[in-house]
C-alpha cells in the first residue's frame, strides 16, 4: 500500500512547531531565521560543486492548463540546456531557446487536462543535471499585482476567477477588490511558503465594505503554512482581499499566487481512503455551501502526487484533498458509536472511517480477533489535512483498557498489537484535547504487518541535492551509494531490472541483510549516446519469491526554517534522474589488494589516476563505502604532477569479516568540476593471524625495560613475521623482532635515557607485520602500559667511627638474576624506600 500526498515519514512534519506560536513569538523566529538565511544562502552558494549545472527558481511561479507558456529557468551553468525532466505527464516542450550561460527558457504546451497542483522539474545540460524545482498548473488566468495596493481604500481591482501573482515585503499589506453577488460563493487560497522561494507565513482575509473581516486564515491543515478561506456572499457589492505576512516580515523572495474565485474549497475527503481499483461515493467536507458529493474511479494502483480535487460548474479545487489507495475495505461509523455498548462493527483486516463531529465525541468500532494474530493499528488524520489529533485505545470484551498511542507518527497514532484470546475487541478514537468539528476526519487502518521496501540515495550535504543524480561520462564511471528501507522483512537486496538510457550498465554486490546502504558502479559506453532519463530505479529482495520490490523516492529541502532550519516545504519525487554526458579526460583505477584488511589492522589501498594529454590537475579522492567497522579519511588530493595515491584505510576489533565491494570516488577541474569512480574492486575483512598478551612493566630513567609478549596464534602463516613497539615515550629506543608460525612469546627490550618522560604510558602496543602476495598485512596485535619512574636516591648515612678494617670474606659469584615481574619490581622498591634512613 502506498499514500496519496502523505507517508508514514511526513516530509513536512515539523512547520506544525510554528503553527500554534503566539505572533509576537513567530516574528521573532522569522527575523532570528532571515538574519542567519541571509548570511547562510551565500556560504550554501560557494558549497556548490563549480561544474554541476545549478538551478534556481522556475518563473513564473504557475502557469494555466490548455495553454502554450515560457519558462524561466534561472540558475548558474546552464548554457549547454539539452532536456527537462518533468516528473508528470500533461506538460510538452516545444522549445528550448538559450538566453545566456544561466538563464534558459523553455516553451511549453500544457494539456488541458493537465493535473492541477504542484509540478516539479530539472534541467539536463551536457556536463549533469541541476536540481529539481517546484512550479504550480492552475487553471484560472493570472493577472500581475500592481503597486500601490497597500492601502484599503486603494486596493488593485481583479476580476472574479483570476489568479494573482504577486511579493510581500517587510510591513507590505496588499489589497484586492473583486465585484460578487449575494449567494456566490467566494473562495481564497494562496500558494506562499508551497511556491519553495522563501521561508514566510501568508495570512489572508476577506474583508467587507466596512472593512469588517468576514473571514481570515493563517494556518491550516489542509495547506499548513498557507491559507484557504471561502464565504457565502452575504449581499451584492464591493469585496476586499488581502494578503499579507502574519508577523509583517517580508523579502523580495515572498513570491504568492493568490486564487480569487467561486471555485469550491473543501478541506477533507471522506472517506479518505478506499480499495485501489472500487468505485465509491465521496463527500467532501468544509466547504461553506454544504457537503459536496460525487463518485470517485480510485486508481488501480498508487500513482505519485495524486490527490482529489472537486469540480463543479462554479470551479476546480486549485489543491487536493488527500486519498490514500489501499487494499483494505472500508468500515464506516454509524451514530450513536460514543458508547462501549454501542460499537460500530468491523471485520479485520480493515479501514475504520469516521468525524469526530462535536466536542467531547468519540467514536468505538467492535472488530474480533484470534489469539496470536498480529494487528497493525494506524490512525490517519493529520497525515490526511484534518484538523484532529487523535488519540486511539484499545479495549477488551469486559471494558479494560489494554493498549493505546498518540502521537507515534507525528500527531497520529499507532501501534502493534498482539491479539491475546479470541474475541471481540474495542477500537476507540477521540480528540487528544477532546474537541470536535464537522470535518475532524479520521481513517483508522487495521490489517496485518506488511513487507515494504523504498530505496533512495543517501544525501552527501545535508540541505542540498548535490550528487542525488546518476550523472555518468562516456568511456567512464560514477559511482553512488544507494540506500534501502526495510519494512516487516530482512534479508539481501539486489538491483531490480532498471531501465535505464541506453550505454549505461550497473554494478553491484547484494546488500548486506544487517546494512541498509550499497555501492552501485554506473558504466557507460564510450558510443553511449549523450542522453538522460527519469528511472523507475528499484531494489529488490534477493529472493525473487518473496516478491519484495521497492522503488526509488527522494524528498529535497525546499523551505527550511525555525528552529534548527527545520524543513517547512519539501519537493518530493518518484524517480532517479540519469544522464549520459561528454567523457572528461581523466579516468580512476582502484588497485585490487591481494591481502585481507584484519580486525585491528590497517592497509593503503593504491589508487591510480589516468590522465589525458593535457589535463594536469589535482584530483580529489573519496571513499564513500566503509564496510562496519572500517574507517579512513574524508578525503586525498592527488597532486596535479602525480598519477598515483596511497588512500589509507583501518579496521577496529569489531569490524565485520567478510568480502565487500568498495570504489573511490573522484573530482578534477574540467572547466568545472567532473566526477568520475573507479571500478567496483573488493576487500576481505578478516580476523588477524594472531594476537599478543603483554605484560605490564617498569623501570628507571636509564635503565632498560624488558616487555614480554605471549603470542596467542589464531591462523597459521608462512614465513617470517616482523613485529615491532610502538607508542613509546620520546627517547625510547626498541629494536623489531622477527618470529614465525611457531615462535610462543617476544621479548622486547625497551632501551631509557635519563630524560625518558616519567610516568605511566597506557597506550604502548605491538604492530605486526606479515607478508602474503607481495603486499604486508598489517595490524595492531596488542596494547601494554609502561612505567618510568625517577632513579631513586640514596640519602647520605651520617659519620662513623673510625673503626678496624674487618677482614674480607670470600663471596660466591653472584647469579644472574632473573627479570623480575612487575608486582615484584614494585615490592622490590618498595623494600628499598622502607629501609631509607
Amino acid at each position: 500500500m502506498r499514500e496519496v500526498n502523505g507517508s508514514n515519514t511526513d516530509p513536512n512534519r515539523f512547520r506544525n512547531r510554528t503553527m500554534n506560536l503566539p505572533k509576537s513569538m513567530k516574528a521573532l523566529t522569522a527575523m532570528a531565521f532571515l538574519a542567519v538565511l541571509t548570511i547562510a544562502q551565500p556560504l550554501q552558494a560557494l558549497a556548490t560543486a563549480p561544474a554541476s549545472p545549478q538551478l534556481s527558481i522556475i518563473l513564473p511561479r504557475g502557469i494555466q492548463r490548455g495553454h502554450d507558456h515560457v519558462l524561466l529557468f534561472a540558475g548558474a551553468r546552464l548554457n549547454d540546456a539539452q532536456e527537462v525532466f518533468f516528473y508528470d505527464t500533461g506538460i510538452t516542450v516545444k522549445k528550448i531557446e538559450q538566453v545566456n550561460a544561466n538563464q534558459v527558457k523553455i516553451h511549453v504546451t500544457v494539456a488541458a487536462d493537465c493535473r492541477v497542483g504542484e509540478h516539479v522539474a530539472q534541467l539536463r545540460t551536457k556536463s549533469g543535471i541541476t536540481e529539481y524545482r517546484n512550479f504550480f498548473v492552475g487553471v484560472l488566468p493570472s493577472v500581475a499585482e500592481v503597486e500601490p495596493n497597500n492601502a484599503f481604500d486603494k486596493p488593485q481591482k481583479v476580476a472574479f476567477n483570476h489568479t494573482v501573482t504577486g511579493i510581500v515585503n517587510t510591513e507590505d499589506i496588499d489589497y484586492y477588490a473583486v465585484e460578487a453577488k449575494k449567494g456566490q460563493r467566494l473562495s481564497v487560497e494562496v500558494e506562499g511558503i508551497r511556491l519553495g522561494g522563501a521561508f514566510w507565513d501568508p495570512f489572508i482575509a476577506i474583508l467587507d465594505k466596512n472593512r469588517f473581516e468576514l473571514a481570515a486564515s493563517d494556518d491550516t491543515p489542509l495547506l499548513r503554512q498557507d491559507g484557504h478561506v471561502s464565504i457565502v456572499v452575504p449581499e451584492d457589492g464591493t469585496y476586499t482581499v488581502l494578503v499579507r505576512d502574519s508577523a509583517y516580515q517580508g523579502n523580495g523572495a515572498c513570491r504568492y499566487r493568490l486564487h480569487i474565485g467561486s471555485f469550491p474549497r473543501p478541506t477533507v475527503a471522506y472517506p479518505a481512503g478506499g480499495p485501489a481499483g472500487t468505485e465509491l461515493e465521496v463527500k467532501f467536507l468544509g466547504d461553506p455551501t454544504g457537503v459536496l458529493t460525487r463518485k470517485y474511479k480510485v486508481p488501480a494502483k498508487w500513482t505519485f502526487r495524486s490527490g482529489i480535487h472537486y469540480e463543479d460548474k462554479t470551479g476546480i479545487t486549485p489543491s487536493p484533498v488527500a486519498f490514500r489507495i489501499s487494499n483494505l475495505k472500508n468500515a464506516f461509523e454509524a451514530e450513536p458509536n460514543n458508547q462501549r455498548n454501542q460499537p460500530s462493527p468491523a471485520a479485520f483486516p480493515c479501514a475504520l472511517n469516521g468525524v469526530i463531529g462535536q466536542p467531547g465525541d468519540r467514536d468505538y468500532f467492535k472488530v474480533s480477533g484470534k489469539k496470536g494474530q498480529v494487528w497493525d493499528i494506524e490512525c490517519f488524520a493529520r497525515r490526511i489535512r484534518s484538523g484532529l489529533d487523535p488519540v486511539i485505545n484499545i479495549y477488551n470484551a469486559q471494558g479494560q483498557r489494554i493498549a493505546g498511542s498518540d502521537d507515534a507518527r507525528g500527531q497520529d497514532s499507532y501501534l502493534r498489537y498482539t491479539i491475546p484470546a479470541d474475541g471481540d475487541y474495542l477500537i476507540q478514537v477521540r480528540d487528544h484535547l477532546r474537541r470536535g468539528q464537522a470535518d475532524f476526519v479520521y481513517r483508522i487502518e487495521i490489517k496485518a504487518p506488511t513487507r515494504t521496501l523504498s530505496v533512495g540515495i543517501p544525501r552527501v550535504d545535508r540541505y542540498s541535492q548535490r550528487r542525488q543524480t546518476i550523472v555518468v561520462p562516456q568511456g567512464g564511471k560514477f559511482a553512488s551509494l544507494v540506500s534501502a528501507r526495510r519494512a516487516g522483512f530482512g534479508g539481501q537486496l539486489v538491483l531490480d531490472k532498471n531501465d535505464m538510457p541506453a550505454g549505461i550498465t550497473a554494478k553491484a554486490e547484494p546488500m548486506a541483510a544487517n546494512l541498509n546502504i550499497m555501492p552501485v558502479v554506473f558504466t557507460a559506453a564510450p558510443d553511449a549516446p549523450i542522453a538522460g532519463k527519469l528511472v523507475d530505479f528499484k531494489l529488490r529482495h534477493i529472493d525473487e519469491k518473496q516478491k519484495i520490490s521497492g522503488g526509488f523516492f527522494n524528498v529535497a529541502d525546499l523551505v527550511l526554517g525555525p528552529p534548527n532550519n527545520s524543513r517547512y516545504h519539501a519537493g518530493i519525487v518518484d524517480k532517479l534522474a540519469f544522464a549520459v554526458v561528454e567523457k572528461v579526460p581523466f579516468r580512476l583505477e582502484l588497485v585490487q589488494p591481494k591481502v585481507p584488511l584484519v580486525r585491528n589492522g590497517r592497509m593503503n589501498l593504491k589508487i591510480k589516476v589516468h590522465r589525458e594529454p593535457g589535463f594536469k590537475g589535482p584530483v580529489v579522492l573519496q571513499f564513500p563505502f566503509r564496510p562496519p567497522g572500517v574507517g579512513t579519511r574524508n578525503s586525498l588530493t592527488v597532486p596535479a604532477d602525480k598519477s598515483e595515491a596511497l588512500y589509507p584505510i583501518n579496521a577496529n576489533g569489531n569490524a565485520q569479516i567478510g568480502k565487500w565491494p568498495i570504489y573511490v570516488l573522484g573530482s578534477g577541474n574540467v572547466n568545472g568540476n567532473a566526477w568520475v569512480s573507479t571500478q567496483l574492486a573488493y576487500l576481505e575483512v578478516a580476523q588477524p593471524f594472531l594476537t599478543v598478551t603483554m605484560k605490564r612493566t617498569s623501570t628507571e630513567q636509564g635503565k632498560p625495560a624488558q616487555i614480554y609478549c605471549k603470542i596467542n596464534k589464531i591462523a597459521d602463516f608462512e614465513g617470517e613475521a616482523t613485529a615491532r613497539l610502538f607508542g613509546t615515550p620520546a627517547g625510547i629506543v626498541v629494536a623489531p623482532q622477527k618470529f614465525t608460525k611457531d615462535t610462543p612469546e617476544l621479548t622486547f627490550t625497551a632501551t631509557t635515557t635519563p630524560k625518558t618522560p616519567v610516568g605511566k604510558h597506557r597506550n604502548v602496543f605491538c604492530q605486526i607485520v606479515i607478508t602474503k602476495n607481495g603486499e604486508p598485512i598489517v595490524s595492531r596485535a596488542g596494547v601494554v602500559e609502561l612505567q618510568i619512574t625517577r632513579p631513586i636516591v640514596k640519602k647520605k648515612p651520617p659519620a662513623k667511627p673510625a673503626q678496624t678494617k674487618p677482614v674480607a670474606k670470600k663471596t660466591a659469584p653472584a647469579k644472574k638474576e632473573k627479570p623480575l615481574s612487575r608486582l615484584e619490581q614494585l615490592r622490590k622498591n618498595r623494600n628499598k624506600k622502607d629501609k631509607t634512613p
